[in-house]
């Protein structure tokens, strides 16, 4: 069976310098690919931030059984301003 390249998702190759076009809640995927680094990794940050009751790690909101990140916690996680 044959792939249509445009039905396959990928992550970004270059992380973006604002923030802006990102939505307000991204997934814990999704923050992973704007920090760079693995889906794996990012979960493993964000079950850290939950266990250490937000002293180190990726914050992260729950929503049902959904962690999101928080565009906000995203830029202060990179350096960015909260409206950049």
């Amino acid at each position: 069976m044959a792939t249509d390249e445009t039905s396959i998702t990928s992550k970004p190759t270059v992380a973006p310098s604002s923030l802006t076009g990102l939505p307000l809640m991204l997934t814990v995927g999704e923050a992973a690919a704007v920090l760079r680094i693995s889906r794996t990794s990012a979960y493993k940050l964000a079950h850290e931030w939950r266990a250490s009751r937000g002293a180190a790690g990726l914050p992260t909101v729950r929503l049902g059984r959904r962690a999101m990140v928080r565009r906000v916690d995203l830029a202060a996680i990179v350096g960015l301003g909260s409206d950049e």
